[in-house]
């Protein structure tokens, strides 16, 4: 951490406060509604509640990043996850549920686009992908403490008031944004007024971002099926909402561990050819995961999902940072985003349909063969072209 600017620690610990409350949300959404005597089928409609609004909605996010800078749009999503941890403490029904997942998307959505286009314009080419792979160690360790918190708050104090618990945390990162902003970097306009206006549709044009974008919404998917299916196949079969909220945060661990050493390895082998072998790590354990059920087994194989998931997403926002063109870095992360959701949105419906008919097995079995499937798409598509040119320098920002 030495030698890190202030601004990034501090949107490092501001992101990690909310997303312990959005990531915990979804575990606790999904073991609420399953109390609540929901089906696998509509636990997958909340899941893509949390992705329905934001895939309209993050493209646009990103231009008005872009645009206005990362203050306001920092300050709506965090009001939004304080809002939505709020809907189910005061409605503790399956269709506040729903509500709540649905303005939690938005919120997070807005946040995460922000933060992750100041993390960039905070560094240079030579310290961008580390300092990715921080604000990352930021939501691996809030990915740890989500699950956990969640679960013993559960098992402590029970389904209602866990929200209450989990909603604190953004609180803070409000407070933080709202009234004491001068750690935030105020972007300085990157076009001049008048200048013909651009299609998002420019940036689909450049081959390695389109397939850094399809990358990025293999892998999201496969991070999404885990945070929500795997709480309800660990209940199915016997274990507690403490032993899941462990096995979950083993998951986190190991999302932690892997980025201490992803620059390194992006450094040596490639960003391409480390993010194809984190796509085909993640597969492997979706492949192993149904042929298991003891708490330890579980969690072995949570941990080596982890190291696949959290060693490609910082990656993923590494290369679409460097790709984007100048000026528009918001509107690239705004379509990653997009492309995720867009995942969330359809996936979770689909398994859920699926789980409710067959069980659990063809939803792992499933998610395993598109992840081989895409990894390989990647590996052989990344060899077509030609190697990107270095990135240039940072957008300038002033504080304020």
């Amino acid at each position: 951490m030495r030698g890190t600017p202030r601004p990034l620690k501090l949107i490092v610990l501001m992101s990690v406060l909310t997303h312990v409350g959005f990531g915990g949300s979804r575990v606790l959404s999904s073991l609420f509604a399953l109390n609540l005597d929901a089906s696998p089928l509509m636990i997958g409609v909340v899941v893509s509640l949390y992705a329905l609004l934001p895939f309209f909605l993050a493209v646009w996010a990103g231009q008005v990043v872009d645009r206005v800078g990362m203050r306001l749009p920092l300050v709506f999503g965090a009001v939004m996850v304080l809002a939505g941890l709020l809907i189910p403490w005061f409605f503790p029904n399956v269709v506040a549920i729903c509500v709540s997942a649905s303005v939690l998307g938005v919120g997070f959505m807005a946040w995460q686009v922000a933060a992750q286009t100041m993390t960039g314009s905070l560094s240079g080419p030579e310290s961008r992908a580390q300092n990715f792979a921080l604000l990352g160690m930021g939501f691996s360790l809030s990915g740890l403490l989500g699950p956990l918190i969640t679960g013993f708050s559960i098992d402590l104090i029970g389904y209602r008031a866990s929200y209450l618990v989990l909603a604190s945390l953004p609180l803070i990162a409000l407070v933080a944004v709202w009234w004491f902003p001068g750690w935030i970097p105020q972007r300085r306009a990157s076009a001049k007024r008048g200048a013909a206006k651009t299609s998002s549709l420019d940036l689909w044009r450049i081959p390695a971002l389109k397939r850094t974008f399809f990358a990025g919404g293999v892998i999201a998917t496969a991070w999404d099926l885990f945070n929500f299916f795997l709480p309800v196949y660990a209940r199915s079969i016997g274990h507690s909402a403490s032993a899941i909220g462990v096995i979950m945060a083993t998951f986190a661990s190991a999302t932690f561990v892997v980025r201490l050493v992803a620059a390194k390895l992006a450094t040596k082998y490639g960003e391409g050819p480390v993010l194809a072998g984190a796509i085909f790590t993640t597969g492997i354990a979706y492949a192993l995961l149904p042929f298991f059920t003891g708490g330890l087994a579980l969690a072995v194989i949570a941990f080596v999902l982890g190291l696949g998931c959290g060693c490609a997403q910082p990656l993923s926002m590494t290369l679409i940072y460097n790709l984007s063109p100048k000026g528009r870095a918001g509107e690239g992360t705004g379509i990653r985003v997009m492309i995720n959701q867009l995942t969330h949105v359809t996936i979770p419906i689909a398994f859920g349909a699926m789980a409710s008919v067959t069980g659990y097995i063809p939803v792992f079995l499933g998610c395993a063969a598109m992840l081989f499937g895409g990894g390989e798409f990647y590996r052989r598509s990344s060899k077509q072209d030609p190697a990107p040119p270095p990135p240039g320098p940072p957008p300038s920002t002033t504080a304020g």
